[in-house]
């Protein structure tokens, strides 16, 4: 009968030894934050990967409704690869049983400094998601949603003549440019907010000239991204073609998301009629898992 009681006394000492090793493990594990990309979960527009392959993102990882200034993770990059997993050196680890806010953007701007100020350029392509937060961070219980959308602006222009304009000279050539000034030449993203902020002078210029097959030119910019405007922007176009410069402007409001495309006409001796399209642009991203 001793026997008996001390094996009993022995299993539950060492059954409770367990559960405290168990409970310990748990509590006080991290799990590593690991990104992939998929269009799974939302269903818009786009057909391709969420992040197209070498896209560089910046993530911040804080305590859930601290202050992204103070946080764990900051500034860390993320690679997406050709299969939509985004890579960084290292480890991001997250704390069981812990609450976390996530932020990104990209691309990843390795000077970011002040995440509520992100500089950016007039040319890139800003993208940003909204803040996602994961509670109670467990071994499985790791994943996060980040929607990514269109920050900048885009704009485009094709030049063309009037039909009452001379046949004789409607043949578009090396020579002939096209010029739009008035851009802002920068701005900077709130990796909070998402709102990508104009900044400094409108100085900044876009410019093209005739290309293609000669007696067959086109005279266009394509599409490019621009900072957004707070209200309304004035551009200058500037026509240059079979040494006679001609004039027009614009005036909109470049909004974040979308695509401003813009038919230049040729008239007359001096002067330029513009129209233009407003179309949404086709989203970038649907969605990042982070598993």
């Amino acid at each position: 009968m001793r026997i008996y009681i001390a094996l009993a006394a022995m299993l539950i000492i060492c059954g409770c030894s367990h559960d405290r090793k168990g409970e310990e493990v748990t509590k006080g594990a991290t799990v590593p934050l690991s990104l992939s990309a998929t269009q799974a979960g939302i269903v818009t527009k786009a057909s391709s990967p969420v992040l197209p392959s070498g896209v560089s993102t910046g993530v911040y990882v804080t305590a859930k409704d601290a202050a992204i200034t103070a946080a764990y993770f900051a500034n860390m990059n993320y690679i997406a690869g050709a299969s939509g997993i985004l890579t960084t050196v290292g480890n991001v680890d997250l704390t069981v049983g812990s609450n976390y806010d996530i932020y990104s953007y990209a691309p990843w701007q390795v000077t970011a400094g002040n995440p509520n100020a992100i500089a950016f350029a007039q040319g890139t392509d800003v993208l940003w998601a909204p803040k996602t937060t994961l509670i109670g961070v467990t071994l499985t219980n790791r994943t996060a949603v980040l929607a990514f959308e269109h920050r900048a602006a885009q704009v485009s222009f094709h030049v063309v003549f009037a039909s009452d304009f001379s046949a004789g000279s409607t043949v578009i050539t090396s020579a002939s440019t096209l010029q739009v000034n008035g851009f802002y030449a920068g701005g900077t993203l709130d990796a909070v907010s998402g709102v990508l902020t104009p900044s400094g002078a409108t100085s900044a210029t876009l410019n093209g000239a005739g290309t293609g097959t000669a007696g067959a030119m086109t005279l266009d910019i394509g599409e490019t991204c621009i900072i957004p405007s707070a209200g309304n922007l004035t551009l200058a176009v500037v026509l240059t073609h079979e040494g006679k410069t001609y004039n027009g402007t614009i005036t909109d409001t470049f909004l974040p998301g979308s695509s401003y495309n813009y038919t230049v006409t040729v008239r007359g001796p001096a002067a330029l009629g513009i129209t233009g399209t407003l179309k949404e642009w086709t989203p970038v991203s649907e969605n990042i898992v982070v598993r």
